[in-house]
């Protein structure tokens, strides 16, 4: 591990940024260690489909997320790839946090593969901030096999900079009151939220560097970047900042399927999107989240794609539910029974799954507690341990029964 310096005591922040290092390949290569130090890529290797993530040795090749399958066997041959596994992300994703809960009570989850834990005034219970940090990273090596790496700052976007420039399996720790001189010299792109579109304007006005931010006055950056210049100016100038929560709506999730052929059968049809909307509902409730707006995208072969959204009057996370939904999408708007080469479903305004339930709300608790057996045994036998019984009937029966 990487330490850039000793942290000083003090009435400071110290912000742990932990990132998982290419979680999902080393949750594949955790039942295939035969494959460590080998170019793994996570993915459809079908002519249509698309890079999920790939190892290190990978990347040397110039893979990385969302290439086409087919460039990536172009740069790399001899590259092993591996189904995704969204039980045993998930399964691992809740093992990371708990261990970042032994040391902190304020953790916030970014992402499935990504956390942020206030260290500040643990002291006294662990010891410095940056030896928990060291302990961290080794509990998750040593309990989940896994490599992370993480950032030690004086807020999380400092922290998240570090960390990523830390990677992989480093630890880096910025010492309170070198914040500036440690992100001045980096490119504005490094800042969360800059990317392709907005970098333009940025180098309009001759900001290349984050120190080109901190050296104008928040006046300045106020007309140049608009009232996203307060922000912009804090990071800039090293200033400390708020471990940064995650939203209370989460943007979106989302599965997608890529036809190896042009589909034209309704059964087939109705047969993946039961299939997706299973893995979402799966994904939805073992994130304790709820969908308030459903998502059903159709492309066609020739590459029109139709995506049409319906709004719930309760967030949901029931397969029946979310399913009936998206298959009457699916039959309102598919275009003349054309051809389908790609069918998907996107969760949007997730909220949290914490419910008052109402007199009428009540007779939903059997559902849920259904549900909540049903995942177990998911969790445990894996995903396709469990099916709806209408969906092995369908396989018998031509028949397209409506629901």
């Amino acid at each position: 591990m990487t330490c850039l310096t000793q942290v000083k005591s003090g009435n400071n922040k110290y912000i742990l940024h932990v990132d998982m290092d290419a979680f999902y390949v080393e949750v594949s290569l955790l039942k295939r260690p035969d494959l460590r130090g080998k170019p793994v890529i996570v993915g459809s290797r079908s002519p249509r489909g698309v890079v999920s993530t790939c190892s290190y040795e990978a990347r040397k090749f110039g893979i990385h997320s969302g290439m086409a399958s087919v460039q990536a066997e172009r740069l790399c041959p001899s590259a092993v790839w591996l189904p995704g596994d969204f039980e045993a992300y998930s399964h691992y994703s809740k093992r990371f946090i708990e261990i970042l809960r032994r040391y902190s009570p304020v953790v916030v989850q970014l992402s499935i593969d990504e956390a942020r834990v206030d260290l500040t005034g643990c002291e006294l219970l662990f010891g410095k901030p940056m030896e928990i940090a060291h302990r961290i990273l080794l509990d998750i090596k040593y309990e989940l096999g896994l490599p992370a790496s993480g950032g030690l700052a004086n807020s999380g976007t400092i922290a998240k900079i570090a960390a990523e420039l830390s990677k992989p399996g480093g630890l880096a720790v910025i010492l309170p009151g070198y914040e500036q001189v440690f992100i001045s010299p980096l490119k504005v792109e490094r800042i969360p939220g800059i990317g392709k579109k907005s970098l333009p304007k940025f180098h309009k006005h001759g900001l290349y560097r984050i120190g080109d931010i901190a050296s104008k006055s928040q006046d300045e950056l106020t007309r140049m970047m608009g009232r996203w210049s307060s922000v912009l100016y804090r990071i800039a100038t090293g200033s400390a900042g708020p471990i940064s929560r995650a939203p209370s709506q989460a943007p979106s999730r989302s599965h997608e399927v890529t036809f190896a052929e042009d589909v034209t059968d309704s059964v087939r049809v109705r047969e993946e999107v039961r299939r997706l909307i299973e893995r979402l509902g799966f994904r939805l409730r073992q994130e304790n989240r709820r969908v308030a707006a459903l998502t059903v995208k159709i492309r066609d072969a020739a590459y029109q794609t139709i995506t049409r959204t319906v709004s719930l009057k309760t967030p949901s996370n029931s397969d029946r539910i979310l399913f009936n939904l998206a298959i009457d999408l699916v039959h309102t708007n598919w275009p003349d029974n054309k051809g389908i080469r790609l069918i998907g479903v996107c969760a949007h305004n997730l909220v949290s799954d914490i419910k008052q339930l109402s007199l009428f709300e009540r007779t939903n608790v059997k559902l849920e507690t259904f549900y909540k057996t049903v995942d177990g045994i998911k969790v445990r036998f894996g995903q396709k341990s469990v099916r709806f019984g209408s969906r092995i009937a369908s396989s018998r029966n031509r028949i397209m029964p409506r629901q």
